[in-house]
């Protein structure tokens, strides 16, 4: 049984000790303490799976737990996933609950790390990042394309330093948010134009020399990552898309950081972009490795000119990584696209800027 997926689902089901104490107490006649040292909650229930897997008794607290909570979706999709029922997790109104299915399976899941999304919370996710997501241009009759942003704060958008690369601070600069094509696939929508401050540039690291390396044993340098970060005019993510700010017309918001979160190879990832200055277009791929000692992510999402400074989210739609490159080798089919952790260029910044990660968008 996987410990770390019944720990999640344990702390989801009782997040009061009291709760989990007593059903050990109850339904095993053991005590809470004998299990784990006192720490956090989360540390204590993975100390408790691991001394319960020790003794052999994992399952029976498995079953133990859906049967105090049978309404939890993490434990309800342990038991089927794990085979300890021959049921499949369906919703019957605002209940779970396990629905009987046929004892071959037809069906299975191919691969550890994939899982199953919510349309619903999806596509409500994805329409809020499509309006966080920018094409950067310079000024001009017409503007001239330079490559993809986005926000990370009311007024700060990221991207590749590569992007800006040679441009004076007083360079008049766009950041196009909104423009898309519209779900006839027809229109296009020009959206909202917002200029860059005066003094616009707030950080940036360059790319590293092996980022362009055919020697695949060249590591690139700890704070060579490659970004940029650029301040707006207003702090757009604190107004709505459009119209005046309401009930049903919230603000535009910003993409939420949390540096704690990983990937691996296989992973699945999605990243919205501008290939070649085209209204924004979402690719979608896997995590094929991590180069670099983890500072660079080799992935297959299709990108092209444009992408450079695209956001890389995981299957939850949440911020991951940077995309920067591609494979430098031009003399053949390109082999990967490659990006670079957020955590890593979180890191670098510590203690350099406030700390705009921190700041939870509204």
């Amino acid at each position: 049984m996987n410990k770390a997926k019944l720990s999640r689902a344990l702390l989801s089901a009782f997040p009061s000790r009291a709760k989990f104490a007593m059903l050990l107490s109850q339904r095993f006649n053991v005590h809470y303490d004998t299990l784990t040292p006192q720490s956090t909650v989360d540390v204590e229930y993975h100390n408790i799976v691991v001394q319960v897997a020790a003794e052999g008794w994992l399952e029976a607290l498995a079953r133990a737990a859906h049967e105090a909570v049978p309404g939890n979706p993490q434990l309800a999709d342990l038991m089927v996933e794990e085979g300890l029922t021959s049921g499949a997790r369906v919703s019957d109104g605002a209940a779970t609950v396990i629905a009987e299915k046929p004892k071959t399976r037809l069906e299975r899941l191919v691969r550890e790390n994939s899982a199953f999304t919510d349309i619903a919370t999806f596509l409500a996710r994805l329409s809020a990042l499509e309006g966080q997501t920018c094409r950067i241009e310079l000024s001009g009759s017409p503007p001239r394309a330079i490559g993809t942003g986005f926000l990370v704060g009311p007024d700060l958008v990221m991207t590749n330093q590569h992007v800006i690369e040679g441009l004076e601070k007083g360079t008049r600069m766009i950041c196009r948010f909104d423009y898309l094509v519209d779900a006839g696939g027809v229109q296009v929508r020009a959206g909202a134009a917002v200029p860059v401050a005066d003094d616009w540039l707030v950080r940036a690291q360059p790319p590293d020399p092996s980022d362009e390396s055919l020697e695949e044993t060249d590591p690139p340098a700890p704070e060579n990552l490659d970004f940029a970060l650029i301040r707006l005019a207003q702090p757009v993510g604190e107004m709505p898309r459009d119209g005046e700010e309401g009930p049903d017309n919230p603000p535009r918001g910003w993409i939420a950081i949390d540096p704690a979160l990983q990937a691996g190879e296989g992973d699945d990832l999605f990243i919205l972009q501008h290939p070649e200055g085209a209204p924004l277009k979402l690719g979608v791929g896997r995590l094929t490795a991590l180069h670099g000692n983890g500072l660079r992510w080799r992935h297959d999402v299709a990108t092209e000119g444009g992408s450079s400074g695209s956001p890389v989210f995981n299957r939850e739609l949440a911020l991951i990584g940077l995309h920067h490159a591609g494979d430098p080798n031009y003399f053949r089919i390109a082999l990967f696209n490659q990006a670079i952790p957020i955590a890593r260029i979180v890191h670098w910044l510590q203690d350099k800027v406030d700390p705009f990660w921190t700041q939870a968008p509204p």
